[in-house]
C-alpha cells in the first residue's frame, strides 16, 4: 500500500529512502502525471521571467522604432506614406538606417540601400541573410492602412498574453522530453538494479527515474528565476539524476530502509 502522495516527491525526493522504496515496489503507473504537473509548476516562474522580458523590451526598445514608423496606405498593390521619401527607420543605438520607405525607385534592392528592409512601391523586401532576401509583394492587397496605433495595439496584445500563448507549447515540449529522458534513464536503471542485485520492473524504474530528476527541475527552475548561470549545468543535472536514481534502486533493495532522519527525531 502506498505510503506517499505526489504531493510529498518535491520535498523527499531530495533524501527520502523510504519515498523511493516507496515509489519503486508500491506505486503503479509510471509517474508521467506526476511529471507533467510539476513542470506546470516550475514553467510558471519562468513565463512570468519570459513576461518581464516581453514588457522590458516592448516599453524600452520597440516604441522607440514604432515612433518612427510611417502611416502606410497600399492601394490596388501599390503602396505609399505619408512623409517624404525615402524615409528611413534609424537604430537610436547605431544610428543606422533598419528600414527604408522608397516609393521613388531610388531604392530596388537591399543591395544598395544598407538596411535590413526595404519597402518600395510594389513590395516590402527583408534580410534573411547575408546572400538572401525574401519579398512580399503588394500585388493581391486592394486597401490596406498600417498606422502606429495599430502597431502600438499589436504590441500592447504581445505584452499581455505572449507568455500565456507559449505556456502550453513549452510545457507540452518540455513534457515531451523528459518524458524521452525517463525512458532511457530507466533503461540506465536496469543496469543499476543488476548491480545491486534486486530486480524491478521497467514501469518501476521509470518512477524511480521521474523522481530521480524532480532535485535537478526544481534546481533549474531557481537558478534560471534568481538569473544564476551554473557552467556545465546539463553534466551536472544528468550526474545528480543518476545518483538519485542509483540512490532509489539501492533503497528499494533494502527489505527494511532505516527511517529518514527528517521523519525521525531520535535518528
Amino acid at each position: 500500500m502506498k505510503k506517499y502522495s505526489i504531493l510529498h516527491i518535491p520535498f523527499r525526493a531530495f533524501y527520502s529512502k523510504a519515498l523511493y522504496r516507496d515509489i519503486a515496489l508500491n506505486w503503479k503507473g509510471v509517474c508521467f502525471g506526476y511529471l507533467i504537473l510539476m513542470l506546470a509548476l516550475c514553467w510558471i516562474p519562468t513565463m512570468f521571467k519570459f513576461h518581464s522580458l516581453v514588457t522590458f523590451m516592448i516599453d524600452n526598445h520597440a516604441r522607440q522604432f514604432v515612433d518612427q514608423i510611417p502611416e502606410v496606405r497600399i492601394i490596388d498593390g501599390k503602396a505609399s506614406i505619408d512623409e517624404p521619401v525615402p524615409y528611413y527607420i534609424i537604430d537610436p543605438t547605431s544610428h543606422q538606417a533598419l528600414i527604408i520607405f522608397d516609393t521613388t525607385g531610388r531604392y530596388t534592392a537591399l543591395e544598395n540601400a544598407g538596411a535590413f528592409a526595404l519597402m518600395t512601391e510594389k513590395e516590402f523586401i527583408v534580410n534573411k541573410s547575408d546572400h538572401e532576401t525574401t519579398r512580399f509583394s503588394f500585388r493581391d492587397i486592394d486597401h490596406f492602412t498600417l498606422t502606429r496605433q495599430m502597431i502600438n495595439d499589436f504590441l500592447e496584445m504581445l505584452r499581455k498574453y505572449l507568455a500565456l500563448a507559449l505556456y502550453p507549447f513549452a510545457l507540452l515540449g518540455s513534457f515531451i522530453f523528459r518524458l524521452v529522458q525517463s525512458l532511457i534513464y530507466a533503461a540506465i536503471g536496469l543496469v543499476f538494479a543488476s548491480f545491486c542485485k534486486t530486480k524491478l520492473s521497467y514501469d518501476s524504474l521509470i518512477r524511480l527515474s521521474v523522481v530521480a530528476i524532480t532535485p535537478g527541475l526544481i534546481i533549474a527552475t531557481i537558478l534560471f528565476t534568481a538569473d544564476i548561470h551554473l557552467p556545465f549545468a546539463g553534466l551536472w543535472f544528468f550526474l545528480a539524476a543518476m545518483g538519485y536514481l542509483y540512490f532509489g534502486v539501492r533503497a528499494a533493495r533494502e527489505e527494511k530502509p532505516q527511517p529518514d532522519n527528517m521523519m525521525n527525531p531520535h535518528s
